[in-house]
């Protein structure tokens, strides 16, 4: 799903997956994926719209989608805004594929749950609860690098190896699973927060790239 026109594929050149810049285009396109949905959109900042999770098992989306633009070089950005506390393990986007766990993962509490390709990128970024921050996951096969953003900033940048994303797997959003199908089996880490633009780029985004789309603001095109 795309919420540019690029036909049904959801595919362009800049963007691999699904956008949640528009909720209500989401929440219309992506109906029949969506299997434990309760999410509310939020206009708190109208006329753009977040997505707004609540912090319980009941609140999250759980998609299968076709992988394979992003297996060589992925990017997931969103604005976040935790509302739990920082000790808090809330998973607001996660990746399995079949007998691997953690391909990718990332939290509100970054600090503790980073993840890209199965690899720690540990930091010791807190997130203050009931702001609105910037968070981007980078990767990339050609450049074997795995890059962790804040607010435009790079904080943590590790080495990848020779590894591809693995296919056929499951994407949680505000939500933390364990599996690489689309079985609900929950941990307690429910999101319970808001997420706004958040986008799924086919390649690795370039550090001027992500500045930009933080110093731009949230309200930004």
């Amino acid at each position: 799903v795309s919420t540019q026109s690029t036909g049904s594929s959801g595919i362009n050149a800049e963007y691999g997956l699904s956008l949640l810049h528009s909720a209500q285009m989401l929440l219309s396109a992506l109906t029949l994926l969506i299997l434990g949905c309760s999410v509310e959109q939020t206009s708190a900042l109208a006329p753009t719209t977040a997505l707004s999770f609540r912090h319980d098992l009941q609140s999250y989306m759980m998609l299968q989608l076709d992988m394979e633009p992003v297996k060589e070089a992925i990017t997931v950005c969103s604005w976040v805004l935790k509302k739990t506390a920082d000790s808090v393990h809330d998973a607001w986007f996660t990746y399995n594929a079949p007998s691997r766990i953690h391909e990718i993962l990332i939290a509100g509490r970054i600090r503790g749950w980073a993840y890209m390709l199965q690899n720690h990128l540990e930091n010791n970024q807190a997130v203050p609860t009931g702001e609105w921050h910037h968070v981007c996951i980078a990767w990339g096969f050609q450049t074997k690098k795995n890059i962790l953003y804040f607010d435009g900033i790079a904080i943590k940048e590790e080495a990848s190896g020779d590894t591809k994303l693995t296919m056929g797997g499951t994407m949680a959003i505000g939500q933390y699973i364990k599996h690489a199908d689309k079985r609900a089996d929950f941990h307690n880490h429910a999101f319970g927060g808001e997420l706004l633009k958040m986008n799924i780029y086919k390649r690795q985004l370039t550090a001027e790239e992500v500045n930009e789309m933080f110093t731009s603001g949230m309200c930004s095109d």
